[in-house]
């Protein structure tokens, strides 16, 4: 019998590629069940458009049914208000002769069959080499960056400018970040980063998410597959093997791309010419739907102990690392505690 998460991811990809499921006869246990599995990946809306194309007497029924409907709402409405906010912000940067790139979720979403089913948390914007600058048009001139942008909130709408694209915390993220702004000259009249810059990026925060907490939300896959089959024209699958090549991103590269497509029910074939390790596959697959993360080292535990709990929890996620953007010698620092070398940020 097909489990929760089978039902879910087979829902999903008929929502994404605008089929009707079959055969559906679920109880109201497994539509709760159901329900509260995909409001725990941020995939309500997504789920409940294929829920929508069911047959009256296969839809869910009665308190549950409303529950779908009410998240999928709110959902809209708050993107429709983030819609709002960044025409607010489109027009002060026109008006102001600031060009900027949208990043992440609110430029993801027209990939989406429904943008406005694809949740989007925050706005993520960029001024590039205008930073200061973009605080000052967003409101908050004094806003500070904390990590790789500044976050303010702009009629409840949260907002993030970036100063860089990616966390440089490893050399393939510098390579990667030269890459991207290189891309940026001039800054694209569409406000979205060209498609093999864009691929580069969200590679690479992809794969951020492993690195930071060893987790990768549901959502970034999604968004991950949708992002190549809409762009499979503009993007030269062999100019993609021999950039990530380059950033040592292979690996990560064939393996993500293999789960976005069983995921979104893509053909996304032609990018994928490096061998998957089938055991990782459903490693990763496990990590990233059943959120089998690992606890973060406490960082009050003396040096010895700390180093001790790193090296056990290198040994358990070992099979992981391949897929990272750090060398084999920056991990080891890392992992012994030593301080990587600080340069200078590229704006």
């Amino acid at each position: 019998m097909p489990s929760t998460t089978d039902n879910m991811l087979r829902l999903l990809r008929c929502s994404l590629n605008g089929l009707t499921a079959d055969g559906v006869d679920w109880d109201d246990k497994e539509w709760e069940r159901l329900f509260w599995l995909a409001r725990r990946h941020g995939l309500v809306t997504m789920v409940n458009d294929a829920i929508e194309l069911l047959p009256d007497a296969q839809k869910p029924q009665g308190d549950i049914a409303l529950s779908w409907t009410l998240s999928a709402d709110r959902t809209r409405y708050h993107y429709a208000h983030q819609k709002e906010v960044l025409e607010s912000i489109d027009r002060k940067a026109r008006e102001q002769g600031l060009r900027y790139v949208l990043l992440k979720g609110m430029s993801l979403s027209r990939f989406y069959p429904t943008p406005d089913s694809r949740p989007c948390g925050d706005i993520d914007i960029m001024f590039p080499g205008n930073f200061e600058k973009g605080n000052a048009l967003l409101g908050h001139p004094e806003a500070k960056a904390v990590g790789k942008h500044s976050e303010m909130e702009i009629d409840g709408v949260t907002v993030e400018n970036h100063r860089q694209m990616l966390d440089l915390n490893y050399e393939s993220q510098w390579e990667a970040e030269d890459y991207i702004l290189q891309s940026l000259h001039p800054v694209p009249d569409n406000h979205f980063l060209p498609p093999m810059a864009n691929m580069v990026y969200l590679l690479m925060h992809t794969v951020s998410h492993l690195t930071a907490r060893n987790k990768l939300p549901l959502r970034n896959v999604i968004d991950w597959g949708m992002f190549l089959r809409a762009n499979r024209a503009e993007l030269d699958p062999d100019e993609c093997r021999r950039i990530v090549k380059k950033l040592g991103m292979a690996q990560s590269f064939a393996l993500f791309t293999q789960i976005a497509s069983d995921i979104t029910g893509s053909d996304l074939s032609a990018f994928i010419n490096e061998p998957v390790r089938q055991k990782d596959r459903a490693r990763m697959l496990d990590l990233i739907l059943n959120q089998t993360f690992v606890e973060s080292v406490p960082k009050d535990l003396p040096f010895a102990a700390r180093t001790l709990a790193r090296l056990r929890r290198y040994r358990k996620r070992r099979w992981l690392y391949r897929y990272l953007p750090y060398s084999p010698r920056e991990r080891f620092r890392a992992t012994v505690g030593l301080k990587r070398k600080k340069r200078q940020l590229p704006l």
